[in-house]
């Protein structure tokens, strides 16, 4: 009898150390996807001030070394922000057509493109 209650106390004290354990990593989560979407709100307004003129001129700035076979690769940043850019359709229209003239949208595959017989 002892013993069955020895071990009831041992499953229950492993459940609720289990049960506590899921819900930390929950609100870790949470709290990550808080700041994630804080951080972008944020980013966002910065970048549509300029209609992503900056993040584009820079982009353009590396376009000779982006496009040889084996070319640096776009800083994270600066890709994020383009893709940022293009998702949430804030790019101004010369932005746009600059990175469609000069073949630089075909490194961010999401966005097709806009151009006709293209």
């Amino acid at each position: 009898m002892r013993s069955g209650l020895l071990i009831a106390f041992f499953c229950a004290s492993a459940a609720l150390y289990l049960a506590w354990g899921q819900i930390a990593a929950y609100q870790e989560r949470e709290r990550i996807q808080t700041a994630d979407a804080a951080e972008r709100r944020t980013r966002l307004a910065e970048l549509s001030a300029d209609g992503c003129n900056g993040a584009v001129g820079s982009l353009s700035a590396m376009e000779h070394r982006l496009l040889k076979a084996g070319g640096i690769e776009i800083p994270e940043a600066l890709a994020s922000d383009i893709t940022l850019c293009l998702e949430e359709n804030i790019m101004s229209g010369r932005s746009r057509l600059q990175m469609e003239r000069t073949h630089l949208i075909r490194l961010f595959p999401r966005e097709t493109s806009v151009l006709p017989n293209e």
